[in-house]
This record gives structure tokens, sequence and C-alpha cells, in this order.
């Protein structure tokens, strides 16, 4: 796992400097090795970080080129089916000179051309410069496990893993964008491609950018189909099982010390089950094992119903892993604050950020590499709002006797009643953004300046989500395509990533396996989620692998317990506090009553109001 950066500009004259100055804002992503590299015409300048995890020589070393320097690649990833694909390029007459990811990648772009991406299975974001056709492209995996942010100024592409690579060229406007604030309040992030920053964009998953001559193209090379299989349920769940089985053998293969996190939920202890198996046979045939014993890490916290530690700690005994728990205060909370605003660059309020840094500090302590259970919701139908969703659906009298006009008079003037009534009056991808959470208008209009919601007045609350609703698609598949497409990237995945690369720790996701995705979402949703059951499937097809505990539990989400933590107390302290450092800005964005109407701001909406106002204080 790596960080990379770069800047392509046709007229010249990229140096080396400014290529180390991004490269070594990556540092954490990277701390064993760091290559730079400028093309004979100084046209394009390649950064890398870099974290060994298979083959730690020197041979692994990037940027990397091809035996002609003709081609060099910067990689941020793992291919976990490069031997397969290194086999083919050995039979057509490639010669290789590591035992990386990373040179088979090379050789396949040389013998494939950028098409080569649709034979890579597994997580990678990385940047090809080819001096023949002075061409760059840019490309990221399919499901976004692994980040991409770019900007295209002054006939110039600048790119880098993380935002800060891309303002640390200095060629780009650090200007904010209000739509991109906006937007946050109806996520908890701000979603692709934008980012806070005018000028900036982030590469969408399963696309591949091309860059040549000043011009950009964006293609999207991959996308998940539903409803295409037809395989009984017995079939379903033994082709499954074969599915996830192979994934996490795929996965745990390293040079470096390997583990899992266990949060106490299905997901994570089906992943660590399987591991534990894989461990107790020595590995896979052929395939190296980082480690002789499978370590696993949990996180707990002060307040109980929000702790799942006592049910990791079962399962770890179950599974006879080497298991490593941590209790996660209030104190804590707030002392990781800083870090916490610092990792994504941009305003992110994940409350599940928190625990995800500590348990990436707690497995860093032990392993290089990390396995965990992100993407089974999304792959298998998990998630509670689904039901939710699907209740909302059933006719009734507000659905069926009330046309769409009259329903959105009913909802302004039940907008302070019953929160079912006000989601009955909603058109469904509406209802879908409000429980996830998202901010209405008004909410937004007490937090923002009057001008500024008047700039913003004509946007729409749910256009992200709507970007994303397909019609044609049965209901819980529905949900479950809008989740892979905004807030698996955008979310879960950003969360991963960053909290796991600011400690030098790659984190991989077995169940986000293209092929296992592809599999599952193929499946008819009568097998899949048979009479709308979450996991439906999935849960049977596990039952006998996990504890009865386990499998009985109810799903708690790896979430924080941030209205106990930041209450709103501390909420107005850090609004007068905003204002007295940064009074200018604060008149510009902030509405004059904020004091007064954040108290009732409360919850995970007043946790994006508290990380915003921290991110805007840090980076005013």
């Amino acid at each position: 796992m790596c960080g990379i950066a770069g800047i392509i500009d046709p007229r010249g004259g990229v140096e080396t400097g400014t290529i180390v100055r991004m490269r070594d804002t990556l540092e954490h992503r990277g701390p064993d090795d760091a290559g730079a590299w400028i093309c004979p015409t100084g046209q394009a300048g390649l950064g890398h970080r870099r974290l060994s995890i298979l083959d730690l020589s020197p041979r692994g070393h990037q940027p990397m080129l091809d035996r002609e320097q003709t081609v060099a690649i910067v990689y941020n990833g793992e291919v976990y089916n490069f031997r397969e694909i290194r086999k083919d390029l050995k039979s057509a007459g490639f010669a290789f000179h590591s035992d990386t990811d990373t040179e088979v990648i090379l050789n396949a772009y040389l013998a494939w051309g950028i098409d080569c991406v649709d034979r890579l299975e597994g997580m990678f974001a990385f940047a090809v410069y080819d001096t023949r056709t002075r061409t760059c492209h840019l490309v990221r995996d399919r499901l976004g496990v692994k980040p991409l942010f770019y900007a295209c100024v002054d006939g110039r592409l600048v790119f880098g893993s993380e935002i800060r690579a891309v303002l640390a060229s200095e060629c780009v406007r650090r200007d904010l964008s209000p739509e991109a604030a906006w937007d946050y309040f109806s996520t908890g992030y701000v979603p692709t491609p934008a980012t806070i920053y005018q000028d900036i964009a982030k590469l969408p998953p399963a696309h591949v950018l091309t860059f040549s001559g000043g011009r950009m193209e964006l293609n999207r090379y991959w996308d998940v189909s539903f409803e295409h299989l037809d395989d009984d349920p017995a079939t379903a769940e033994r082709r499954l099982l074969e599915h996830i089985d192979s994934s996490v053998a795929d996965y745990l293969v390293a040079d470096v010390p390997t583990g899992a996190f266990l949060s106490g939920g299905v997901d994570s202890s089906v992943i660590t089950q399987r591991a534990a198996a894989v461990f107790a046979n020595h590995g896979a045939p052929g395939r190296r094992l980082g480690g002789t014993d499978l370590h696993t890490f949990s996180i707990g916290f002060d307040v109980e119903k929000h702790s799942e530690l006592d049910a990791a700690n079962a399962s770890a005994a179950q599974f006879g892993t080497v298991h490593t728990p941590q209790i996660v205060t209030r104190e804590m909370a707030h002392e990781a604050m800083d870090t916490v605003v610092d990792l994504f660059d941009e305003p992110f309020a994940a409350s599940s950020t928190i625990p995800m840094l500590f348990v990436s500090r707690l497995a860093r302590r032990r392993v290089t590499v990390a396995l965990c259970g992100e993407g089974g919701d999304e792959a298998f139908g998990g998630y509670s709002w689904y039901r939710t969703w699907l209740d909302l659906q059933k006719p009734s009298f507000w659905k069926t006797a009330i046309g769409r006009g009259v329903r959105i008079a009913l909802e302004k003037i039940t907008r302070h009643r019953k929160k079912k009534w006000r989601l009955h009056a909603m058109e469904s991808v509406d209802q879908y953004a409000q429980l996830m959470g998202a901010m209405t208008g008004p909410t937004k209009r007490r937090i923002f300046s009057p001008d500024m919601s008047r700039q913003l007045a004509d946007r729409d609350n749910a256009g992200y989500f709507r970007k994303y609703w397909r019609d044609d698609l049965p209901p819980m598949a529905r949900m479950q395509y809008l989740d892979l497409c905004t807030f698996l990237p955008d979310l879960n995945l950003t969360r991963a990533d960053r909290t796991s690369m600011h400690v030098s720790l790659e984190l991989r996701v077995p169940f986000l396996n293209h092929r296992l995705i592809e599999y599952a979402c193929g499946l008819g949703q009568d097998v899949r989620n048979p009479d709308n059951r979450l996991k439906g499937l999935f849960k049977h097809a596990v039952r006998d692998r996990l504890p009865q505990a386990i499998r009985q539990r109810k799903k708690k989400g790896f979430s924080a317990p941030v209205k106990q933590w930041f209450t709103p107390a501390d909420l107005v302290k850090l609004i007068s506090d905003v204002r007295a450092e940064h009074p200018d800005l604060a008149a510009a964005w902030l509405h004059p009553s904020l004091e007064r109407n954040a108290r009732t701001i409360t919850g995970t909406r007043g946790y994006k109001l508290w990380i915003f106002l921290k991110w805007l204080r840090k980076n005013a």
C-alpha cells in the first residue's frame, strides 16, 4: 500500500522539487521507501511513497519503468490475481525482475493497453504515463477502495492519493466550494466527484481518466448488474461460500504480519473465522501467509449500549486468535479529534472514524496488514434503513389518496410533527436521503449565513442520491446499488482508507472482491433476500461457522456514542471560537444566530456541524 502523486504538463517544466514536496505529504501512506521520476522532456513527473507488503526488496521501488524506459507507473493497492496475470504475460514473452504486482500491471499495460484494467482483481489506484504518446491514465478500482484526487488547471493535470498532495503542488487554488459544504450536510461527506475545494475532484470508482495534449476524458469501465443469475438457494449458498473462502485466502497473502479487525458483528466474524481456518492450515498452496498466528483487534466504548467488546472477545476465543481489545473513552475521543479532522483534508462526519482510528493504531503495533468486514451490508443487503424504506413504500393514505403537490404542502405543515408523517409525504429518493441522516433545507438555513442560503436555495437536497436512483431495479436491489455507488466508497471506504493509512496499515476488504459482488448482486432478490430479510442468504449460508451468540445478536453498527461525547455545550463553545478567531469567515459562512440554533441540532446532525466547524477553523 502506498501514496502516489504527479503532474502532467504538456508545456514541460515539471520540477523534481515539486514532485518530492507533493510525494512527501503522503509519507504516512508509505514510510518504507520514496521515489520520484521526471520524464526527459519535463512534461511529466511522478512521485511515490512505499509501504512494502510484497517483495520487500529494492526491486519493488517506484516509480517503476519498463525495460525500454518508455512507460512509467506509480501504484497504490493490491492486485490479488497478479500471479495468474504474470503467468499469461510470461507465456507471451514478458520478463520479470521482481515479485511485485506493480511490475505485472506495468507489463499488462504494455501488452493490452489501458484495457488491462479489466483483468485486475483487487483494490488499486494508479497512474501510467506513456512517453510514446505523451498520455497519462489515472485508474481507480471498481468499488473505490483506494482514493485518487485530481485537478485539471491551466492545461495541466495534477493528482495525488490525498487532497494534501494536490494542494502541495502549489498549482491549485484553495478556494472553498459553498455547494460542496451544503451537500456535506446532506451526506456527512462531500459527494464524489466534488471536494471541498472548487478546483479539485475525486476520480470516481471504476473510472479511467485519460489526459493527453491538455485535454481530459473520463470513462467508466465497470458497473455491477443485478438479477441475471437463476441459481436456486442451495446452489447460491454453496457458491457464495466458495467466493468468500477464495477471497479471504487471496487477501491473506503477504510478506509481512497479518491480522483482522473483529467488531463482534456477523461480517467481521465471518472474515475472522475463515482467516483463522487458513492460518490453521498454514495458508493456501503456493501462497505466502503473513505470519504464523492470526492477530485480531477490537474496540469498545465507555457507553455500554454502543460497545460490542464482549461479543468480539468471545468470538476471538472460539476462533483461537491472538486477541487485543481496547476501550475508548470520551476523553480519548476528544484528544484524538484534531487527528480525526486532519485525516480527510475536507469535512467528513462519520462517527465511526473514531473507533476505526483507534483500532488501526492498535493493530499497527503488531501487524502491517489487516482484514475487515467492510462491504458486507452492501453486498448482501443488510442495512436497517432498507427495511424502513420498504415499509414506507407500502400503500397508505399518504401515498394513494394525496397527489404530489398536496403531499409537499402537508410536508411543510407537519415539519415539526411525527417524523414518519414527513417521510410518507416525500418522494422515494428523498425518503432515502432522510433515512441516511440528511439535513433538510430549513435546518441548513439555520447553519449558513442568509446570503449563502439564498445563493444555494435551489440546490437539490437529495441530488447525489438521485443521480444513482434506479427505478428499473427491484426495491432491495435499488437500495444496494445506491449504497454501492455512494455510501460505500464515499463514507465507509474513505474512513477505512484514511484511518488505516494514517498509521501505515494496509486494510483489506475481502467482501469487496468484485467477483463476489457480481455473484451476490446477480442473484434474484428472492434468493439473496427472501421475504426481504436483511442478509437472508448470507446469514443462512454462514450459520454453521459462527457462534450462536453472534448469529442472534441485534445489529449495532460500528459507530461511536457521539451524542454522549459531543454535547450542545461543546458545539456552542466551538462556534464562539470560530467567530473570535475568524470573524470575516464566520460572517460570510455562518448564521448570526447559530449559537442559539445549534442547541437544537443534536446527535449525528450535531456531529456533522461540529466536524465542519472544526475543519473550517483549522483550514481557514
